[in-house]
């Protein structure tokens, strides 16, 4: 029960894990066994630096700083689950719908597809505009 106080203790006002510790992990371990196969001393330079980086975001003290790079990659994870979610819809959907981008807001407008030119209010910014439809 000591030891678990001590690092109890050690640990107080430090940053501790975050997502982007642990994708940093996993980045790792998909490194290591990729350099199972592969024997390159980069490679395992380099999961060194990311395993020495994960450490020191762990222990430091500097929690701000931390919860804004963790904030940074959340968001860069969370355009690029948007971009796919859209491109997985666009798919789904090419048979019976178009996707247009309002020129004012730059806004994605998800249209049903109609053969020829219709005039588009846009919710977002309500200004008109055509669209062709083929």
């Amino acid at each position: 029960m000591k030891f678990r106080e001590n690092v109890v203790r050690f640990m107080g006002g430090r940053y501790g894990s975050d997502q982007l510790n642990i994708t940093a992990l996993g980045v790792c371990m998909a490194l290591l066994l990729v350099n199972t196969f592969v024997r390159s001393a980069v490679l395992y330079l380099l999961v060194l630096a990311v395993m020495i980086w994960s450490v020191y975001r762990t222990m430091s003290r500097n929690i701000g700083k931390r919860r804004s790079e963790n904030e940074k990659f959340l968001g860069m994870v969370n355009k690029c689950r948007s971009t796919l979610h859209l491109w997985k819809r666009r798919f789904a959907d090419r048979r019976t719908h178009v996707y247009r981008t309002c020129p004012s807001c730059g806004r994605t407008l998800r249209l049903p597809r109609q053969k020829g030119e219709h005039t588009v209010c846009c919710p977002c910014c309500h200004s008109d505009f055509t669209c062709n439809v083929r």
